[in-house]
């Protein structure tokens, strides 16, 4: 995925999580994001970010 395609309100999967984008640091390449379940706020790389059309939660299975 390209850093210009992220924005804010998009759902992402990570490998810390799945969760909604709230800021994108284009200094950085940081993407910062909260968690849909827990409201948690966490920070991402862009090479951190899974490349799935479906963004699951740690708990959620692939049928």
């Amino acid at each position: 995925m390209e850093f210009k395609d992220i924005h804010i309100g998009m759902k992402c999967g990570s490998k810390k999580g799945s969760g909604t984008v709230t800021w994108v640091d284009g200094s950085t390449h940081t993407i910062y994001m909260v968690d849909c379940n827990s409201n948690d706020n966490f920070e991402v790389n862009i090479s951190d970010i899974i490349e799935d059309p479906q963004a699951h939660n740690k708990e959620d299975d692939y049928y």
